[in-house]
């Protein structure tokens, strides 16, 4: 990631992270020990800003409200989140892949939202519109898992010459943005969608990622 992330925002977001390099269960064919990973405080930097940013355009298209709300009313404590991460070999990646998305191949990342048919991203006027606001203001909430694969990120970020940390850096926003059920089947979604990933990394100093060399 390049030196300009000094602004990182205060961590809005909590992860565990588990890997098949530490399974206890790994065996010969194991794959070599990828050349780099993020650690916890790097994966939530970057997820942390995503929320950041997603949280600055709600208040922005909120109504406004009266001279006379305090502070308080005006806008709610924040709602903090974690996510599991997961760190794939390319055959556990390729498994999980075809089991659930009905593709036979190894991905980049692969986001398994907890509640898959339900809205996970609560804007601060629905949680101020929400007749137990305080409860939710005070939740920690868990928004679900990303399984990401170093091989195939590693062999993304060498093929479009961008930084391995800023790649990686990419797929954990895009992933995060799947968790909170945002999409890119059709163009519109995938304008929304890629837009806020391209604002979510410039905030990090980190370059547009669909303009490749």
């Amino acid at each position: 990631m390049t030196e300009t992330t000094s602004s990182a925002v205060a961590p809005l977001i909590s992860v565990e992270i588990s890997s098949a390099w530490e399974d206890d269960d790994t065996t010969e064919t194991a794959e070599a020990l990828p050349n780099w990973l993020p650690d916890p405080a790097f994966c939530e930097n970057c997820l942390s800003a995503g929320i950041s940013l997603l949280r600055r355009r709600d208040l922005q298209s909120a109504p406004h409200q009266t001279q006379s709300s305090s502070a308080e009313s005006r806008l709610p404590l924040p709602r903090t989140y974690d996510i599991s991460i997961r760190f794939a070999g390319s055959a556990e990646s390729k498994q999980l892949n075809a089991t659930y998305r009905g593709r036979n191949n190894s991905t980049n990342v692969l986001s398994f939202p907890i509640a898959e048919e339900t809205a996970q991203w609560l804007t601060p006027l629905d949680i101020r519109d929400s007749s137990s606001a305080k409860e939710a203001d005070s939740q920690v909430a868990a928004l679900g898992e990303l399984v990401l694969c170093p091989s195939i990120i590693e062999g993304e970020a060498i093929a479009q010459h961008k930084s391995l940390e800023n790649h990686w850096a990419h797929l954990l926003i895009h992933g995060l943005f799947h968790l909170l059920n945002f999409d890119h089947i059709n163009e519109e979604d995938a304008e929304e969608m890629e837009s806020l990933e391209i604002e979510t990394l410039r905030s990090l100093g980190i370059p547009n990622p669909y303009l490749l060399d």
